[in-house]
């Protein structure tokens, strides 16, 4: 396993980490599909290969999956680097206090090591919301602190209210299909040495290679997403052509060739959903090989043609909310 430390913080944290929003979440199918001794075998192979580094956030199933990790890491509390989010409801001084409390107590632990601020909340001053996370720090209660979903001029105004505390990271959607945070936020990372963790860095299984224009996916957060349409999967021929040709040619998958894609960049450090412990080992073999430079180049060309009718998902939708 490769690490990388979490911003300036001293932290290592694996460059592959588990994301765990569908813990325990009944409504994307937790009890059809997957289940808690899945979860719970994925983070046992996790350990076995390498991962740290588990991210969750207090809204996740409504806090079963802070719970869920809980259990995991009930034995293994040095092992792993815990990062949660707190939701923009909770960004008033005595909420965010009350809210990190609440976590603390799903997960079992005394620290968090990771704390971000989830989404920005043009309501509640940052300077207020900043001023409850470094009593939560003076307190020993979090370790570093961080944001999710904030943008440049967001993301600044954070740093800026933190002082003398540095920023440690921002979690944002990023991936070979979606890279606007590639235009400002990333440089700018990239020279405060601040982490970008990426989400979604499969594009909710686009960029697995399992998707085609002659299949209609099973989860029911794919089925209502226009990008799986037919005629989106159709465009997303050549791109899968290349993570196909390009995986072949380096005896990896296409997932592990688009995670690879994302952490060859210093500051970036990719989060996949995680189910079961399948999952965790086709994420671990994105680590300890790179693209070359004109594989990047070629893969970004195919990512860079590819144009998204956001209309044409309306079937998919209908088809997913009627009972069949």
């Amino acid at each position: 396993m490769e690490f990388k430390e979490l911003g300036k913080s001293g932290i290592k944290v694996s460059a592959i980490g588990l994301g765990t929003w569908q813990w325990g979440s009944r409504e994307w199918g937790w009890s059809r599909s997957y289940g808690k001794k899945d979860v719970l075998d994925a983070f046992q192979k996790a350990l076995g290969v390498g991962i740290n580094f588990i991210d969750t956030a207090e809204i996740y199933g409504g806090g079963k999956s802070e719970e869920l990790i809980g259990e995991a890491i009930r034995d293994h509390r040095d092992e792993v680097v815990i990062a949660s989010k707190v939701w923009p409801l909770n960004f008033s001084y005595g909420r965010l206090l009350r809210a990190v409390d609440h976590s603390l107590r799903r997960l079992g632990v005394d620290v968090i090591d990771l704390c971000q601020l989830h989404w920005p909340n043009p309501i509640v001053p940052i300077a207020t919301t900043m001023r409850a996370m470094k009593k939560l720090l003076q307190h020993g209660k979090i370790r570093c602190l961080g944001v999710s979903n904030f943008g440049l001029k967001k993301m600044k105004a954070a740093q800026e209210a933190s002082a003398p505390l540095e920023l440690a990271s921002n979690q944002v959607k990023y991936n070979l299909l979606e890279r606007s945070v590639e235009t400002e936020l990333l440089p700018y990372a990239e020279s405060e040495r601040i982490s970008i963790i990426a989400y979604s860095p499969l594009g909710k299984g686009l960029l697995t290679g399992k998707y085609n224009a002659g299949s209609y996916p099973s989860s029911f957060v794919q089925r209502t997403n226009a990008k799986f349409s037919t005629r989106n999967l159709t465009r997303l021929e050549g791109v899968n052509h290349v993570l196909s040709e390009l995986g072949t040619a380096h005896g990896k998958t296409p997932s592990q060739v688009a995670l690879n894609w994302l952490i060859d960049k210093e500051q970036v450090i990719a989060i996949p959903g995680v189910k079961r412990a399948e999952n965790v080992l086709d994420d671990a073999g994105a680590v300890g090989w790179r693209l070359s430079v004109d594989e990047v180049l070629k893969l970004e060309g195919a990512a860079a043609s590819v144009s998204f009718d956001k209309l044409s998902g309306l079937p998919n939708l209908l088809r997913a909310l009627v009972p069949h």
